[in-house]
């Protein structure tokens, strides 16, 4: 693990959790969506670590819908906070209270990401 990747776990705001899902991921640029899919593989209520299927920029800003159980799609706002090779790391920049509480529904029972642990 680099310095800059130990760094961030230690900065990190809320445990993660093993999360996998088909999500869709739309930016834009110089006035045009962009939407393109990824793949969640952690989340927790602060982001989502995700492969994406198109290349993204630390800093960028993106919407995310990410599908969560019981029929419930969260759509929220993000930024690009991590990029190595197809993986991201997507910081949620506003989340409505029962935003937040179908992802605290959505990660009662799964199992925490290990403290230093990469997902890729």
């Amino acid at each position: 693990m680099s310095l800059a990747e130990s760094n961030q776990e230690r900065d990190r705001i809320l445990p993660r959790f093993e999360f996998e899902t088909r999500i869709r991921i739309e930016v834009v640029r110089n006035g045009k969506t962009i939407s393109s899919v990824g793949w969640a593989r952690d989340l927790s209520e602060s982001g989502i670590g995700a492969f994406a299927g198109s290349a993204l920029a630390v800093g960028e800003l993106a919407t995310l819908n990410i599908p969560l159980p019981h029929k419930f799609e969260l759509t929220v706002p993000s930024i690009v906070t991590r990029a190595k090779g197809t993986n991201y790391g997507f910081q949620f920049t506003a989340l409505s209270g029962k935003q937040r509480e179908q992802l605290r529904k959505a990660l009662l029972g799964r199992k925490p990401v290990a403290e230093g642990a990469l997902l890729y």
